[in-house]
């Protein structure tokens, strides 16, 4: 029996398709097993979470340990070689995040019937440059190229979250100066939202950007320190709610901001 969790393959592939190369198909198999949870495995790890024979495994390691595409650790274990890792940073830097983010975008807003987006500033604006929408029909009526306040917007509070201390003054001072009708009637419930940023990760703007409407945000912050973008999800208030959002959409939206800060420390 495998592990919870194994990673299969469909059966017999090589019985249907003759170009199919099995003991190749097995080695990626064995590479998908490592993960940023388990970055290093033992053979007998290896066996379970393939349903692999353990000495298919080890003959498959033999030639991957030759080649360089792993490498043995101390406690009788192996983890992905630089090989390994540079196929996985050519794969990142031929995709745009945009790209990257998609599937991961559209996976989130499947699962909580929701909206997944994607912004960047433009002034006092945030900007959709992706937007990955569910089946549901009570979705604000957003798309790729449409603009939200940072004022009264979860992408708007997350851009401002990401900010240092002195750039966040930066842009209260512009808010209040260039737009104070809108500013100042929803400073507050702002500033709620930054200090649970501060202690989670993410903001909540809940029934300010639309009364009936609750988006969750985070920044996507780049090793200088700037915020290049911001990601969100969100839905109507029946759909999604605070506890929702907070409990079980929130984990989900900071891994993949997690794995999208990565690509900018990896190809800085």
């Amino acid at each position: 029996m495998m592990e919870p969790g194994a990673i299969t393959l469909s059966t017999d592939p090589a019985a249907k398709d003759r170009q199919f190369v099995v003991a190749l198909a097995r080695g990626l198999k064995i590479l998908g097993c490592f993960t940023a949870t388990r970055p290093e495995l033992s053979g007998s790890d290896l066996a379970k979470l393939t349903g692999l024979p353990q000495p298919t495994v080890w003959r498959l390691c033999h030639t991957m340990l030759k080649v360089g595409t792993l490498v043995a650790v101390p406690g009788d274990k192996l983890r992905p070689g630089l090989s390994a890792l540079h196929l996985g940073h050519s794969a990142i830097s031929g995709l745009s995040i945009i790209e990257l983010a998609r599937p991961h975008m559209q996976e989130i807003a499947d699962e909580f019937g929701a909206a997944c987006g994607l912004a960047v500033r433009n002034n006092l604006d945030m900007v959709f440059v992706e937007r990955c929408e569910s089946k549901n029909q009570q979705l604000m009526q957003l798309k790729t190229g449409s603009a939200t306040a940072i004022a009264t917007s979860a992408h708007g509070w997350a851009y401002i979250a990401g900010l240092p201390l002195h750039e966040r003054k930066e842009i209260y001072d512009q808010l209040d100066a260039e737009m104070p009708d809108v500013w100042r009637p929803v400073r507050e419930r702002c500033m709620e939202a930054l200090q649970e940023y501060d202690k989670t990760g993410f903001a909540l703007n809940i029934g300010v950007f639309h009364e009936s409407y609750n988006t969750i945000a985070a920044p996507i912050i780049a090793p200088d320190g700037s915020v290049p973008y911001t990601l969100n999800c969100g839905s109507a208030a029946v759909t999604l709610s605070p506890l929702t959002l907070r409990k079980e959409v929130a984990p989900k939206l900071l891994a993949l901001r997690t794995a999208l800060q990565s690509v900018f420390a990896i190809n800085k």
